[in-house]
Order: C-alpha cells, then sequence, then structure tokens
C-alpha cells in the first residue's frame, strides 16, 4: 500500500469521496527543517505540539480494493485495516483521549489552534467530504517529522560561504596555524563542498528521530549522528583529510 498521505488513489473507506483542496493535492513532505524562530515557537506552545502529535499517530481506518477476474468473470472485494493520518475534528479530540502521548484536547482548543497551525504552515486542511447536507472538513499535517532548529544553517550558497568565512577568521584567531592564502581559499572550497554533502544525508537522519525535535539535545545527537553517517562516504572522507592536511601540515 502506498502512503495514504501522499498518494491520493490509495484513499481509506472513510475518505473515499472527499473533495481536496489545492493544498491537499500536494505530496506530503518527508521531514521539514524548520529554521524561522518564530515559526518554532509556534509549535513549542503545548496544545499545538500536542495535535501534531495526535496527527502523527493517526487512527485507525479501513481500506477496501475491488479486483475483476477476467478468467472466472468473478468480482473480488479485499479489505484490510490502515492507519489514516488524515482526520477530522471530532477525531483528533477522540483520539487526543486515547492516546498517551497528549492531554485531552478539546473542540474550542482545536477550533482555536488549528487555524494558528496552518496560518504557521504545520497543518493544512486536507479536504471535505460530504454526506447529505453535513459536511466534515478534515486535516494534515505538512510533513511527516519537523525538526524545530531556530537558525538557517544551509539557507542557500552565499550564506554558507559567508558562514564559512567567519568560522576560517575564528579559526585564525584562536588556532596557532600557519595557513597560505592559496591553502585558505582550498579550506573553503573543501568546506563548502563538505557542507553541502551533508545536506544530502540530512533528512535519511532526521526520519530516524523518534516524532518530533524542539529539544537542543537532540539537535546536538542530531549532528553527531550525521557526522558519524556521513563517514560512510569515501568522497566525504577524503574532503576530511584533505582538510586535516591544510589544517595542520606543520604539526
Amino acid at each position: 500500500m502506498g502512503n495514504i498521505n501522499t498518494v491520493f488513489e490509495d484513499k481509506t473507506d472513510t475518505l473515499m469521496d472527499i473533495v481536496l483542496t489545492k493544498e491537499g493535492k500536494k505530496p506530503q513532505k518527508e521531514v521539514e527543517f524548520v529554521y524561522d524562530k518564530h515559526k518554532c515557537d509556534e509549535l513549542v506552545e503545548p496544545v499545538r505540539f500536542q495535535i501534531v502529535q495526535v496527527l502523527r499517530q493517526g487512527i485507525d481506518d479501513t481500506q477496501t480494493t475491488e479486483d475483476f477476474n477476467e478468467e472466472t468473470k468473478e468480482r473480488i472485494i479485499r479489505q484490510k485495516m490502515v492507519k489514516r493520518n488524515i482526520m477530522s475534528v471530532v477525531e483528533i479530540v477522540k483520539a487526543s483521549v486515547e492516546s498517551d502521548c497528549c492531554e485531552f484536547i478539546t473542540k474550542n482548543q482545536l477550533y482555536h489552534h488549528l487555524p494558528k497551525l496552518i496560518e504557521s504552515g504545520y497543518v493544512i486542511k486536507y479536504g471535505t467530504v460530504t454526506t447529505g447536507k453535513r459536511t466534515t472538513d478534515y486535516y494534515r499535517r505538512t510533513a511527516k517529522g519537523f525538526m524545530l532548529l531556530g537558525a538557517d544553517p544551509l539557507a542557500d550558497e552565499e550564506h554558507i560561504r559567508r558562514k564559512i568565512s567567519e568560522g576560517q577568521e575564528k579559526i585564525a584567531s584562536i588556532f596557532d596555524l600557519n595557513i597560505s592564502p592559496e591553502s585558505g581559499n582550498e579550506l573553503s572550497e573543501l568546506w563548502m563542498k563538505s557542507t553541502l554533502l551533508q545536506t544530502k544525508y540530512r533528512v535519511k537522519i532526521a526520519k530516524m528521530i523518534r516524532g518530533d525535535v524542539a529539544d537542543p539535545e537532540v539537535f546536538e545527537l542530531f549532528e553527531l549522528m550525521l557526522n558519524i553517517y556521513s563517514m560512510g562516504s569515501d568522497e566525504y572522507v577524503q574532503i576530511q583529510k584533505k582538510m586535516q592536511e591544510i589544517l595542520f601540515s606543520d604539526t
């Protein structure tokens, strides 16, 4: 089965007749790194954090598929239990009662905090199901996982180069090293390559983290795990060795 959050064809039985919003038609991100401090603060608020946790856990639903055997002319119907992470307000309230991850969330709290989560980009209105005269809106997280960093170390290449330049200046002022201008330029390029190479691994390591991260200590461990994982790349290791030769050529 494909992920019901990202593959519209794999709708559950409850969402079979759902009409998607424009946002609901977009694929869900695997992991979102949240660099904006204000946006991080929005999710640190306890009730909002609990809402996204309930949406992460999801609820049970069924998914029915129907096949037709051309040889026997038989119609085969199969049904299986699946987890659905697209939920209505009533379902979020009920799931919060049954969840071990949070306290009871009231309807009033949801109606107050859902718009703020949507405005901050953590949640979208996924779509609407109409049954007779009644309509029910369903909501989904924009990403399966959120990493709250509070600052952007990888905003763009120009930003990275500026941070590297500042880092080299600090190294030169703190450590007694004899680096020529030519070696300094080479070090800068190697540092840049090393940083960009690690960006490929960040999502992979972030997906291994249980839940959403708003803890600085967890992020420190994330950086450690990222560095350890990066050592499995021959290219990354060679870059580090060249940087070591430049920095410690006189030792």
